[in-house]
């Protein structure tokens, strides 16, 4: 499948799932969620979620992580729109809302690639190679050019994976893990 049909699909069955489907379906990530091995991670990268979009409750995961991980460090992205890239900072309690609608944390502390164990990636869907099908940006796979190569990219999905994306490009990077309501996938 080509990644503007996967777009074109996914987007759909997002739209039509219900606010009482999302909360059942935020319900069971966080049940695989909670299976993942989250030892020796102490800074984590997540995403503010947008509603209108139907993404997953990256918040409940990040609570969960902090309840388990004493003095976590939960990082979010500022777009850097002009440039087609992000900047990592760790959460802070006054939010800022970028051009898009999307949630932004103050930018006060600075969270480099290297500092960060792993990051959690929104995303639209994937396949069964981990190669993730997002909005079209690449804001992600900028980024992951200077994330390290072993640092996890943890893919948050509603949805199974499709078989196979056709058309990747040389400068997508790949997941290396992806985490829906039924089950967990390391690639």
């Amino acid at each position: 499948m080509l990644k503007s049909e996967a777009r074109k699909l996914l987007s759909s069955k997002r739209k039509a799932l219900t606010a009482s489907d999302c909360l059942k379906l935020d319900d069971l990530l966080l049940i695989q969620f909670q299976r993942f091995d989250w030892a020796n991670k102490y800074c984590i990268g997540n995403f503010y979620p947008m509603e209108a979009h139907n993404e997953p409750n990256s918040l409940l995961l990040a609570k969960y992580l902090q309840a388990i991980i004493p003095g976590l460090t939960m990082a979010y992205p500022r777009v850097q729109s002009n440039e087609h890239s992000m900047i990592f900072f760790a959460e802070t309690e006054t939010l800022s809302e970028n051009k898009w609608g999307i949630q932004e944390p103050l930018p006060l502390n600075k969270v480099l690639p290297e500092q960060m164990d792993a990051i959690l990636v929104p995303l639209l869907g994937f396949d069964a190679n981990g190669q993730r099908v997002g909005f079209g940006k690449g804001f992600y796979d900028r980024y992951f050019e200077h994330y390290p190569s072993n640092g996890l990219r943890i893919g948050i999905s509603y949805f199974e994976p499709i078989p196979n994306i056709e058309d990747t490009h040389q400068f997508d990077v790949p997941l290396t893990h992806c985490i829906t309501p039924w089950n967990s996938y390391e690639f």
